[in-house]
């Protein structure tokens, strides 16, 4: 089980990182292929990795989270009118 542990939170640091250097494309599904605008998964990572926080106080609820995650979806929407 720690081994598993270790494993999962070396993929989390490798993940932060790629995210913090904005190169998602690194770790994301190739079978996603480019249906997905890159500044949208970025916003989408970065509310991910808000979740993994190590204290519990500083992620955001799951309300917040939805909210987050349809205000991406309606940023996607006023840009494509």
């Amino acid at each position: 089980m720690k081994t598993y542990l270790k494993i999962i939170l070396l993929l989390m640091e490798q993940v932060k990182a790629v995210v913090q250097e904005k190169k998602e494309e690194l770790v994301l599904d190739s079978s996603l292929g480019s249906c997905c605008p890159m500044h949208e998964v970025n916003k989408v990572f970065n509310i991910a990795m808000m979740c993994l926080e190590p204290d519990p106080l500083n992620r955001p609820t799951m309300a917040e989270v939805v909210n987050l995650l349809e205000k991406t979806q309606t940023d996607r929407l006023v840009t494509a009118s």
